[in-house]
């Protein structure tokens, strides 16, 4: 925890403090549970940090929890999927909202449809608004997301998701022909989200007429 001294620091002094590297995060000790509370504290403090950096290096220390303690996830849900929904609504810095959707991805993965709870419908809506985002890196993250959010509506987000996807499925389609070459890692994911059962009756025909999109 941070002393009185290190409260002084300047911003850019915090930065070498909290650096999240992953071989940190994946120290035993993390998985004290007097460690964890303190890491997770001065990591939710520096989420709020006006420095972009040290914002983004929190949130990437958030996501590499499931390296050093992936069974901690679960537990603290809540607390992470709110900072990390936080950050995807950041408008000074693409990199913050980057790195926030990579610690999403890394957490969704460890958690079950009924541990997102409520935060499914938020974070559905915003990924959905970063689909045709100028930055390819953004616009590729998005859809990896939301193909992981796709796993979790088997029962209760069903309909809604399925709606989602009806209300982008021009998007997606456009999204097979994405001039970035990256696209073609996720085009399983898009392929998928344009299946039968979630497009529009009248946009079904449209996948027969895309050309082939080289891996």
């Amino acid at each position: 925890v941070p002393c009185p001294a290190t409260e002084r620091l300047s911003r850019g002094e915090w930065i070498p403090i909290i650096v999240p590297k992953r071989k940190l995060m994946s120290d035993p000790m993390l998985r004290e549970k007097k460690f964890l509370k303190s890491v997770l504290k001065i990591l939710e403090e520096r989420s709020h940090d006006r420095n972009s950096i040290v914002h983004q290096l929190a949130v990437r220390g958030l996501g590499n929890l499931v390296y050093g303690a992936p069974e901690k996830v679960k537990k603290h849900k809540k607390f992470l999927m709110v900072i990390l929904i936080r950050a995807l609504n950041d408008t000074f810095s693409s990199e913050v909202i980057g790195e926030s959707m990579k610690a999403l991805a890394n957490v969704l993965k460890e958690l079950k449809g009924k541990d997102i709870g409520s935060s499914f419908r938020d974070l559905t809506q915003q990924i959905r608004t970063y689909f045709d985002n100028e930055e390819d890196d953004l616009r590729l993250m998005a859809f990896v997301l939301f193909g992981i959010l796709a796993r979790f509506t088997k029962r209760k987000w069903k309909a809604y998701f399925a709606d989602q996807v009806r209300k982008s499925w021009v998007t997606l389609l456009l999204h097979l022909q994405d001039p970035n070459p990256k696209v073609s890692t996720v085009r399983p994911t898009v392929t998928y989200l344009l299946s039968k059962r979630n497009l529009p009756p009248n946009a079904r025909g449209a996948l027969l007429f895309l050309p082939a999109v080289k891996a």
